[in-house]
């Protein structure tokens, strides 16, 4: 009987052969006839559960909260505490195996990962998870530090140095910079070979021209210990190719773009050199059609999804600000802001979606052949692939394309006289970062934004009441049961990820939260104590988890000729997907039970 014991499923796969041998040693078989209790509220529990044949529901205070099915595993949990809190009722006739407590505890005691992925919440098991993949990652770019790349040490010069005598320094040892020390040990810049062109084309004597006054002295630096993908984006973002490395305090060297390329030369294929060159729009379009696989290649490393997603928002960011800069003039770039927003501007939209973009003009400010530009930026971004907005949130439309005045009293019209789609672009915008041009005119409507709120504190309780837009047909727990006659396919976006980005949204609006990113508003919510640590570590491995799961159904599409969609096809998931999803789906049902109780949306 034991020899049939299904070992490929978590939490046994990771057992070792010795420990298999001791389930086979002791594991038991029962019959459950359909509408048996199997486990009570409040009994002792004195076995852990697997199910053979047939299905196992789990309901709390008579709500449904799982239906078991071949090969999961109940209820670890009520093992430790010793006491069962659920209810556990066969839906129909099952067999399951029977595995002693003293046996349970015996391979929690020796298998640390055992444990974790049997009882533990969705933070511990995404972390077992991740250790379970550490070999393979140890060739990926997530866990490349850049103390592993090569690291160039530092050379340092006084900067009273004349330009001459570094540029001999430079020939003599073959060197492309040096690290100029200022008058006090904080002052540290850096000068370059092609810092010797300026002063050539300056036509001041290198002789006595002291180095300091071509210093850049703002300089870029990372910790040792940081991944290079960190150090890539860095480089990406500033604009830069280089960063001074340090561990704590101490510059321990200098990390170049080529010294970089070439050690994650064998991870992805870089595509920003050739934004940043770009001199036409064909010649933009091709560098963006590479970002696809770039996605494709740091997905198929196991990149985490929130390393992949600020990946894509930096090159993005970098796609529109150069397609802005072909086709826009100088008058114009100067006197307006290019924001993007929604999952663009929160830095989590991964593959080509919806477009959602708007300019910001100066007050006073007009240009004769503003429509015309507008139109020819978003109809070259559908080139690229972006598809159109089809609620038009695109900088061609009158509504996204305003002076600040202007802007500032769409919104408040928007506040104070909603329509039906009044919501939903709030929403959008809420999420708005600059991409090109002045970013103060952004951060001006955003505060704006902010203050016109605290006047109306009953908006925000309609605002977040969207949470629930998307609840779905009761009973989806039953559809994450393969062979379950129900649907097999839910819509990730609606059911998961909506809600917590929305929530927590609504929950960084009412607390003046001047960051973006999903993450980033967790972070800060919990430092302001307005959640707790426990459900904002939850949120952050739930949403990772979707996030990731939506990516990879996403790239799948693409390989076949098709559009990405958020529908996840359940009867594609392993048990362990179906596990994760199910607990990442249940973290939602949690957040949105917190939001209901502070936003009090049960009386609107």
């Amino acid at each position: 009987m034991a020899k049939s014991f299904n070992f490929s499923v978590p939490p046994f796969d990771v057992l070792t052969a010795e420990q298999q041998q001791w389930v086979r040693n002791s594991v038991d078989m029962a019959y459950y006839p359909e509408g048996s209790v199997i486990l009570a509220p409040n009994t002792v529990p004195s076995h852990l559960f697997v199910v053979v044949k047939g299905r196992v529901r789990q309901s709390e205070q008579e709500e449904e909260v799982y239906l078991y099915g071949q090969d999961e595993t109940f209820d670890g949990r009520a093992l430790m505490a010793g006491k069962v809190v659920g209810r556990f009722v066969a839906v129909e006739e099952a067999i399951v195996y029977l595995l002693p407590e003293a046996t349970v505890k015996r391979l929690i005691a020796a298998n640390v990962s055992f444990g974790a992925l049997l009882f533990s919440d969705i933070s511990q098991k995404l972390r077992t998870l991740s250790e379970r993949r550490t070999q393979r990652e140890l060739h990926s770019l997530m866990v490349s530090r850049i103390e592993q790349a090569y690291v160039r040490m530092p050379v340092y010069v006084e900067e009273h140095r004349s330009v001459f005598q570094v540029a001999q320094m430079l020939e003599a040892e073959q060197l492309n910079h040096v690290l100029v020390q200022g008058s006090s040990p904080e002052r540290l810049g850096i000068f370059t070979t092609t810092d010797i062109r300026k002063i050539i084309l300056s036509g001041d004597d290198p002789k006595n021209t002291p180095v300091g006054r071509l210093t850049t002295w703002a300089l870029i630096d990372v910790q040792a210990d940081e991944s290079v993908f960190e150090a890539l984006i860095l480089m990406i973002r500033h604009g830069v190719h280089r960063v001074v490395v340090k561990r704590s305090q101490v510059v321990v060297g200098v990390l170049e773009q080529l010294d970089l390329l070439s050690f994650i030369s064998n991870h992805s294929h870089l595509i920003w050199y050739q934004i940043q060159q770009a001199d036409t729009v064909d010649e933009l379009k091709l560098a963006c059609q590479q970002i696809q696989r770039l996605i494709q290649l740091l997905s198929e490393s196991e990149v985490k999804v929130s390393l992949i997603a600020k990946l894509v928002q930096e090159l993005n960011a970098k796609v529109f600000g150069r397609l802005w800069r072909l086709l826009a003039p100088t008058e114009l770039i100067e006197n307006s802001c290019v924001m993007v927003m929604g999952s663009e501007g929160r830095g989590e939209q991964l593959l080509k979606t919806d477009q959602d973009n708007g300019l910001i003009l100066r007050n006073g400010y007009q240009h004769p052949d503003l429509i015309a530009i507008t139109s020819r930026f978003n109809d070259a971004l559908c080139e690229f692939g972006y598809p159109p907005c089809p609620g038009g949130i695109m900088m061609r439309n009158p509504i996204w394309c305003q002076t600040l005045e202007a802007f500032q009293e769409t919104l408040r019209q928007w506040i104070y006289h909603p329509t039906a789609e009044s919501p939903i672009r709030l929403a959008i915008f809420t999420d708005a970062a600059a991409v090109c041009g002045d970013r103060n005119l952004l951060e001006a409507l955003k505060q704006y934004f902010r203050d016109i709120l605290q006047q109306s504190p009953q908006f925000l309780a309609q605002f977040a009441r969207a949470v629930d837009q998307f609840g779905g047909p009761g009973g989806w727990w039953s559809r994450l049961l393969p062979g379950a006659d129900s649907p097999d396919v839910i819509d990730i976006k609606k059911l998961g990820i909506f809600p917590i980005v929305h929530g927590v949204r609504s929950l960084a609006l009412e607390a003046r939260l001047a960051v973006n990113g999903t993450r980033e508003r967790l972070d800060a919510l919990e430092q302001s104590q307005r959640l707790p640590h426990d459900l904002v570590q939850d949120l952050h491995e739930a949403l990772a988890f979707l996030m990731d799961m939506r990516l990879r159904q996403g790239l799948q599409m693409l390989s076949v000729g098709q559009r990405p969609s958020h529908l996840i096809h359940l009867d594609r998931l392993s048990t362990l997907e179906r596990d994760l999803l199910r607990d990442s789906l249940q973290v939602v049902k949690r957040f949105k039970q917190l939001l209901h109780f502070h936003f009090r949306l049960d009386t609107l």
